[in-house]
């Protein structure tokens, strides 16, 4: 090797939940040094990557800052990547949403800097062979990978070149084990550099072929302001001048790609970048162990059942947009919906393993959510409530799902229980409460969490629960029901289950039926005691409703008012268990989006609700830290039953939206 190639890029990345505020500090404070620190010398030269609403705030409130990238890409001294608009992850993606996203984001770039981008970074390297056609018909002429992701022995420091159905990729490998170390002099580093490039190809068979490497360098925004701050990336460019002219060249990538001598025919397997495939072997722990094959983007959502569920609402949406063939507007800004609600960031962890907050997961969600409504609008009033059943989350067995108006749920025959409840008031997913783990909450859930889900304890294990401690099995929880009936026209779905209760193994079996209304469901439950022996226990409906109010991490958002003894109380669980009995009528309201949840039971029930906190692990310590919470509400009956005889119990639930501002005075369901 005679002649080392270094390729810089700068990420300056945001948070789909970033305001104008954060954008307008972080420019002053790092991006416009970018443009100023390129501007500065005519050898220096970087390329640079943005998020697109971050790129289109700059071009907006700052035009000064894309002139001078205008300029600096005439003058060959800058590159514009381009890339997902919000930077999603693209082997989830449908096609259209796939160009979709590259497609607005090159469009901002070539209106702002008059040049349409030939390269992008995928988010975390999370890569497909499939997404070449895809990536090649938007213009696209190369991509970065993590170097993790590329097989040993194409790890040769030379472009490769990637293949599928015909159309062609350029690839360049990101080399994380050559970040600039300030504390490492500029031209110790360069020397280091060559050296180890050239110690490392030289006995590989391409030396015959070419005389030049090529190194990729990803700097992300935090580092840049130290590299910048220090002088030591000036000083490095200097350097590169004045002590390696001859022997190290730091270029564009695109300019690089167009003058390669070779390019290495390669494969790379569907994959993602190492530091955070680590996470997805199991849950919320990093794996350090060998692995015989890559990690996909998909084991890790098959390890985290949250990022998986906001994935098949997702993919949901996006379905209702492509058959949408209503309102050609409507369908538009539903579309840049979905594309909010697909930003990667809600979707899997950083490479410090902190991962998607509730309020990140929420925010996707009211996107989804928002999206669906405007399909609904588009459709000239043709919207029609419907009850369907398919396997709507890929395991294997039907779901139902439920699109009325005031709500678009999920039922799983995994527990019967209500897995999703995305209330179309512009709000999120209110099922999308986590289960607790053991080694980070000491306790360990045995179901999933949702609404209706049952229970049958025996007494022991029910003075368990009303402490809030995992007790049991609570059989129906984890039962896989059966579908007895099912009347789309009617909305009505019945189900069935069966386990054993108690140490005496009881046989024990539960009807479920469920209607679908346009504001909530109608649940009836028959549970008949199928063993010689009496039974008598306690049977439980459990609703968990997910964190709204993101003010702090403890934060808890929801009230609950009662009607018992024909008297109006409100209980406060807001930090502790309450435990109320003979209850006729409770209402559980959602304070930060003014949304109340009605419960009628058809005869008196006691009442359990509590909060519920979960702790994971922390980026900077080895100590769980408080997560997020949850609000528990669950409906409980005394069972006492004789050998096959049964008992039935009814609870009408409703969703009550407010009607007017939230400026003016609230509607109350009492």
């Amino acid at each position: 090797m005679n002649v080392l190639t270094i390729c810089f890029y700068v990420t300056a990345r945001s948070s789909i939940l970033s305001r104008t505020a954060d954008f307008e500090e972080r420019y002053q404070r790092v991006y416009k040094n970018i443009v100023s620190f390129i501007y500065g010398q005519p050898k220096n030269k970087c390329a640079v990557s943005f998020s697109g609403p971050l790129f289109s705030w700059i071009d907006r409130e700052h035009p000064e800052f894309t002139q001078l990238l205008s300029k600096l890409s005439s003058r060959k001294q800058a590159e514009i990547l381009g890339g997902g608009y919000y930077n999603p992850i693209f082997p989830l993606l449908l096609p259209q949403d796939k160009s979709g996203q590259i497609e607005l984001m090159t469009s901002e770039i070539r209106s702002a800097v008059g040049k349409r981008p030939r390269g992008m970074p995928l988010f975390y390297s999370i890569w497909d062979n499939n997404l070449i056609p895809s990536l090649q018909s938007c213009g696209m002429e190369y991509v970065f990978l993590d170097n993790s992701l590329i097989p040993k022995e194409r790890q040769c420091y030379l472009p490769l070149i990637v293949s599928e159905q015909g159309k062609s990729l350029s690839v360049l490998g990101v080399s994380r084990e050559f970040i600039p170390n300030p504390l490492v002099q500029p031209r110790e580093y360069l020397r280091n550099l060559f050296d180890t490039v050239n110690y490392l190809t030289k006995d590989d068979d391409y030396n015959l072929l070419t005389n030049e490497r090529v190194v990729t360098i990803k700097i992300d925004e935090a580092h840049f302001e130290k590299l910048y701050n220090s002088g030591w990336l000036e000083k490095m460019f200097v350097s590169a001048q004045e002590n390696y002219a001859d022997s190290i060249k730091i270029s564009l990538p695109s300019e690089y790609l167009h003058r390669a001598e070779l390019k290495i025919p390669s494969y790379i397997p569907t994959g993602m970048q190492a530091d955070v495939a680590k996470w997805a072997k199991r849950p919320y722990e990093e794996y350090a162990g060998n692995s015989t094959t890559s990690t996909t983007i998909l084991d890790f959502l098959l390890t985290y059942p949250q990022n998986k569920a906001l994935y098949n609402r997702m993919l949901y949406i996006s379905m209702l947009i492509n058959q949408c063939k209503g309102d050609k507007a409507r369908k538009k800004i539903a579309r840049e919906k979905l594309w909010i609600g697909q930003s990667g960031e809600a979707y899997v962890c950083d490479p410090d393993g902190v991962f998607a907050n509730n309020a990140v997961r929420q925010y996707a969600y009211r996107n989804l959510t928002e999206a669906e409504k405007l399909i609904r609008e588009a459709q000239n009033g043709d919207f029609k409530e419907t009850v369907t059943s398919y396997d709507y989350n890929g395991d294997g067995f039907s779901e139902y799902i439920c699109a009325m108006k005031q709500h678009n749920s999920c039922i799983s025959l995994r527990g019967a229980h209500i897995a999703e409840l995305n209330v179309m008031h512009n709000t999120g997913n209110y099922a999308d409460a986590p289960r607790r783990i053991k080694l980070f909450d000491k306790v360990e859930d045995k179901y999933s969490r949702g609404f209706f889900v049952d229970h049958l304890f025996t007494l022991e294990e029910f003075s368990d629960y009303r402490r809030g401690t995992p007790t049991g099995t609570g059989i129906f929880s984890q039962v896989l029901f059966k579908q007895l009936e099912f009347d789309s026209h009617r909305h009505e779905i019945l189900l069935g289950g069966s386990g054993l209760f108690s140490n005496m193994h009881l046989a024990v079996s539960l009807r479920k039926k469920i209607i679908a209304t346009s504001n909530g469901f109608m649940i009836q439950y028959i549970l008949k005691n199928e063993a010689p022996f009496d039974l008598k226990g306690n049977f439980v409906v459990e609703s968990n409703f997910a964190q709204t109010d993101f003010s702090s991490v403890r934060a808890n958002s929801y009230t609950v008012e009662v009607i018992s003894n024909n008297e109006k109380n409100v209980i406060d669980a807001a930090e502790s268990t309450r435990f109320v009995k003979k209850i006729s009528f409770i209402q559980i309201t959602d304070t930060s989006n003014d949304i109340s949840f009605v419960y009628e039971p058809n005869e008196e029930c006691d009442l359990v609700c509590m909060p519920l906190v979960f702790r994971r692990p922390g980026s900077l310590s080895e100590t769980p830290k408080v997560a997020g919470t949850a609000f528990v509400n669950s409906l409980c009956w005394n069972v006492e039953l004789l050998p096959g005889m049964e008992i039935e119990k009814t609870i009408n639930f409703s969703i009550i939206v407010p009607k007017k501002r939230r400026s003016q005075k609230k509607e109350r369901a009492f």
